[in-house]
């Protein structure tokens, strides 16, 4: 190859290389693409008690730079953002509601250079709250109980303070052929008639069943508690089970589980009970 041949070369070279460079600033001279908005990921409670008195957590994906507006579309609400640095996330209140209702929770998200994206929604099922104070559950219920136990109910709910703030007592009753201090369970009652046992007292809850009562949620949380000893036999009882409480309806509704030991993983012995105020 000629030496003339060989600077041409090389100069061609060089102003590819040029001409490289000068695109390659070009580009990164140039503004950055705009971020398409969309909404992404939309999170939150979608079957809730309308109380007026719980917030809850709404949310969707973020986006650096975006602004979101959370929009409640059919009921009111009250929308709170508890931490500027996280638009994506707010605070939603249901308001309170005697009639169970439903509504829209809506969602629009604005990029930094303004563009608007499709707004994007969550059905919200709002189900009736009449509060109750504690006072309120204490008297008798009736009703049914059914699954392992299928009988009729009428039992005795009591609050003493001693349990522990919002627990109710649901009362065992005194066995009236025995000399005393021998109680009938008020759930699952069938099933200790056939094994002729009874609950003695001093130990665990001696046949009562405690209520966590959420008077916010309506909720009810029936703990892991040693329900006490039987006799003939000193068989050993724990609870279990969840339920709900409505204000609106005078009601309560249990699943109630019992357990023959503290394996907690699967119930021996359960039952749906259902009770209405008296």
């Amino acid at each position: 190859m000629g030496r003339r041949n060989l600077l041409v070369i090389i100069a061609g070279l060089v102003v590819a290389v040029t001409l490289m460079s000068g695109c390659k600033k070009k580009k990164k001279d140039e503004p950055p693409q705009d971020i398409i908005p969309k909404i992404l990921d939309f999170r939150g409670p979608t079957v809730v008690t309308a109380s007026g008195l719980e917030p809850l957590e709404y949310k969707v994906a973020y986006q650096a730079g975006s602004k979101y507006t959370f929009t409640p579309v059919g009921y009111e609400a009250t929308v709170e953002v508890p931490d500027t640095a996280y638009p994506n996330i707010v605070n939603v209140t249901w308001h309170q509601s005697s009639v169970d209702t439903s509504a829209y929770l809506v969602c629009v998200e604005t990029s930094k250079t303004g563009n608007v994206s499709k707004p994007d929604s969550l059905f919200i099922l709002l189900k009736k709250f009449c509060p109750w104070a504690l006072e309120d559950f204490t008297g008798t219920w009736a009703g049914s109980e059914t699954g392992d136990s299928d009988t009729t109910l009428l039992l005795s709910i009591v609050h003493d303070p001693a349990d522990g703030d919002n627990v109710l007592r649901v009362k065992a009753i005194a066995d009236t052929n025995s000399d005393g201090g021998i109680f009938a369970p008020p759930f699952l009652l069938r099933l200790f008639d056939i094994r002729g046992e009874r609950f003695v007292d001093s130990i665990g809850n001696e046949g009562d069943v405690l209520l966590h009562v959420n008077l916010i949620s309506g909720k009810i949380i029936i703990e892991n508690d040693l329900w006490g000893e039987t006799m003939p036999g000193k068989n050993h009882y724990w609870t279990g089970g969840e339920g709900s409480w409505c204000g609106c309806s005078d009601s309560i509704n249990l699943d109630f589980e019992m357990y023959w030991s503290t394996d907690f993983s699967k119930p021996n012995k359960t039952s749906t009970v259902k009770l209405k105020k008296q």
